[in-house]
């Protein structure tokens, strides 16, 4: 199997990376990078609940989420069942437990990695609905598989220097789904057919280096394609 340090892709390297996390019953992976010293941030996301991403999209939760804050002042690992106890008491950050409970998602860890020249992520794995109770070892672990992967993304990210640039119609159809619309409905209101968005939105994900739509929203209000 390729390795982390063989990746010459960001693709591939995800690839890697989420393999090893579902094989040992990770469900739910994202992965976000904070200071990013005026380039884009990188998003990726996979396994999490339709309806939940939906909801992330439309709410613009992106906006009142207290994860990635919380994240990179954390000294060590938390749950995401710790989130009551840490998040501020802020009208949104409880409104976004809220919602995040209703959503019934299940259990998680949250984590923080370090590349050079404060180039640092967030990470969450996802386990499913059960309360986790994982050892220390098994945490330290997936620091450990994280962090390799994050030192990697530093590199290939590095000579991934090409401004994004989309298309008159990817901005648009970027701004649609900012909005929450399916690409059926895109289809209806662009009065063309849902094939054409289908393409156009696979393109809009190779362009952004995601492979979802909640990710190609927030990668495009960080890096300033689209604003809400």
């Amino acid at each position: 199997m390729l390795q982390i340090h063989e990746a010459e892709t960001s693709q591939e390297l995800w690839d890697v990376v989420a393999t090893y996390f579902r094989s040992i019953g990770v469900t739910m992976a994202s992965y976000y990078t904070t200071q990013t010293h005026g380039k884009e941030p990188v998003v990726r996301r996979e396994g999490f609940p339709e309806t939940w991403n939906c909801k992330y999209l439309e709410e613009n939760l992106v906006q009142i989420d207290p994860v990635p804050e919380l994240a990179s002042r954390s000294a060590k690992p938390f749950y995401w069942h710790e989130l009551e106890d840490i998040a501020p008491s802020t009208e949104d950050a409880q409104r976004y437990l809220s919602l995040l409970k209703q959503a019934n998602i299940g259990d998680g860890l949250v984590f923080y990695v370090f590349g050079p020249a404060m180039r640092n992520a967030y990470v969450a794995l996802g386990f499913g609905p059960e309360r986790l109770e994982l050892s220390s070892q098994s945490i330290w672990a997936f620091q450990c598989v994280a962090q390799a992967g994050h030192l990697r993304a530093c590199v290939l990210r590095a000579d991934e220097t090409a401004a994004v640039e989309l298309s008159k119609r990817e901005h648009e159809i970027l701004r649609w789904l900012a909005r929450g619309k399916s690409n059926s409905v895109i289809a209806s209101i662009l009065s063309v057919s849902p094939h054409t968005i289908d393409a156009h939105v696979r393109r809009i994900y190779t362009k952004l280096d995601v492979n979802d739509r909640t990710s190609a929203v927030i990668r495009g209000i960080g890096s300033g394609l689209i604003k809400i």
